[in-house]
């Protein structure tokens, strides 16, 4: 028997197709969403500018830096959204507001380059690349007066040191002229001498400053911004395919919470993976039921039940020769199934037996049929009528034989040894027999029956047996030692059987067109039948 642990991608996809409105609503409404998002967000437009960096004199190398060079391009990218950045730039736009500002830049540094690529969102065309060119502008311009104090710095700093150097030669010079001429000012010339040539160097090095302050360039722009054409944002496509991305999955969730949540049969898959039931056979939708009478031998829904009656008749071997058919809840599906059952049988040159104990049916073996329901399987119960006079030849199948309820089918039931006798005298009569057994759902007559059987089937009708039911009447099968060979799943729509009875063959009211009282069966007028009668041949023979 087949488990849920052994699902197949097959199953996923019946899953899937029953439920295809549920996962196409869901996508589309998921879709939907992401449209109504495109269209109710504001549009936001995007400039950028790519800035060559350049070092300068005050750049060194960093140790473990991401980027080669002198220039760390790290720490670039974020002096660009400094506050000291977006200050300027907002005194170039007129922006009082610097800290929303900032939070429109961003910056990007492409790998193996010394470029920083500045991007400027707003939500206009003009605004943004405006927004661009002041941020870009003011990080060179900052780059630049950095550099710029650096160097005026290092000059200030040399100047002062020169200044003093200048100071001291004036002393030494002072002293030099004030010595006598017969003192020895060596050593003050040597002094002045260091000092001077020292007072040079420093003069040169402020030269070379002063020289570099003029030509520092800090970066430049080699990529100016455009004015963008169309938004960055809300990007349509990227916006759908999240939806469809998001909906998908669920609608497929929702899917697959519909089939664990469903409460009712539907698909064979819920036999066998909610009641762990094997599947015999099951109606296909172009199998309509459009009359009282069983399926022809081509139809779609005559060669289902010739499948089954191969499968069933390689399970049933040797003395094997009953099979039970019981229905899950009140209706006409088991004596579809035992009707079309018995006769796919009978077509393939079996003597068949169908045999009527399901009294609570409007619509019988003896309907399907057109036999007569009296005198039946009830009447033999009790005790009125022998067997082989309530068997009727079917028409149009020499080799199929009904057995009715019988008159007295509501008020008697079966007995276990009244069940065992039965059965074995109709086996002997024929190849198989096929009982058309009361639902599981309201009697147990249908165990009692199954358990004189050799095989057991259960009919199962869709959208109207609920899977707890059919699970039920499955566990009661399984309870006792005949085999349950699975189940056969019919359409929720039986035709005119969903409706009440129609007349008889002959136009006469249907048997059970008014349900009679105990003691109001026409078997009372009926003699028991005598222990030494001979009724060795059925009534239509003798």
């Amino acid at each position: 028997m087949r488990t849920p642990a052994a699902r197949t991608l097959a199953d996923y996809g019946t899953i899937a197709r029953r439920s295809w409105w549920l996962i196409v609503g869901t996508v589309a409404a998921a879709i939907t969403a992401g449209i109504g998002y495109t269209v109710a967000t504001d549009k936001v437009y995007e400039s950028t500018a790519s800035v060559l960096v350049m070092p300068t004199a005050t750049d060194a190398d960093v140790a473990g830096a991401r980027t080669p060079g002198q220039v760390n391009l790290d720490t670039e990218a974020q002096l660009v959204l400094s506050t000291e950045v977006a200050q300027a730039a907002a005194e170039r736009l007129s922006a009082p507001a610097t800290s929303e500002l900032a939070k429109q830049v961003s910056v990007s540094v492409p790998p193996n380059t010394s470029v920083l690529e500045i991007s400027f969102r707003a939500d206009d065309p003009g605004r943004a690349k405006a927004g661009t060119i002041a941020f870009s502008d003011a990080y060179l311009d900052h780059r630049l007066g950095g550099a710029t104090a650096s160097i005026e710095n290092a000059i200030t700093a040399t100047q002062t040191g020169l200044d003093t150097v200048n100071s001291e030669i004036d002393r030494l010079e002072g002293e030099l002229a004030s010595l006598g001429p017969y003192e020895d000012g060596n050593a003050i010339e040597s002094s002045l001498d260091t000092l001077t040539g020292r007072a040079g160097e420093m003069e040169s090095e402020i030269a070379a400053l002063e020289a570099e302050r003029g030509t520092i360039t800090p970066g430049r722009i080699i990529n100016q911004p455009t004015t963008p054409d169309s938004p960055v944002s809300p990007n349509a496509i990227l916006n759908i395919a999240a939806a469809l991305g998001a909906g998908l999955p669920l609608g497929l969730m929702l899917a697959w919470a519909r089939h664990r949540l469903a409460r009712r049969v539907s698909y064979p898959v819920d036999l066998v993976e909610r009641c762990e039931l094997d599947v015999l056979g099951s109606m296909p939708a172009s199998a309509k039921i459009q009359h009282r009478e069983v399926f022809g031998a081509y139809s779609p829904g005559g060669r289902v039940f010739s499948q089954m009656r191969n499968v069933i008749s390689s399970q049933l071997t040797g003395a094997q020769r009953i099979v039970v058919v019981a229905g899950v809840a009140p209706g006409p599906a088991a004596s579809v199934v035992a009707a079309n059952l018995a006769t796919a049988m009978a077509r393939a040159g079996d003597r068949v037996t169908a045999v009527a104990a399901n009294p609570s049916t409007t619509v019988g073996l003896p309907e399907l049929f057109g036999t007569e329901s009296v005198p039946g399987l009830a009447d033999v119960w009790s005790g009125r009528i022998d067997l082989p006079e309530t068997m009727q030849s079917a028409p149009r199948q020499p080799t199929l034989t009904i057995v009715g309820p019988g008159a007295a089918a509501r008020a008697t039931g079966p007995t276990s040894e009244a069940a065992a006798e039965t059965f074995t005298k109709l086996a002997e009569a024929g190849r198989f027999v096929v009982v058309d057994a009361p639902p599981l759902s309201c009697s147990a007559d249908a165990q009692l029956l199954a358990a004189h059987a050799d095989a057991v089937i259960l009919a199962v009708q869709a959208r109207r047996d609920t899977i707890a039911e059919t699970a039920a009447a499955a566990t009661a099968m399984r309870q006792i030692d005949t085999p349950l060979l699975g189940a056969a799943l019919l359409p929720s729509v039986l035709g005119p059987m969903n409706n009440v009875p129609m007349p008889g063959p002959r136009g006469e009211a249907p048997p059970r067109a008014r349900k009679p009282s105990a003691d109001e069966t026409p078997t009372e007028t009926l003699d028991a039948v005598a222990e030494s009668a001979d009724h060795s041949q059925p009534a239509e023979t003798r």
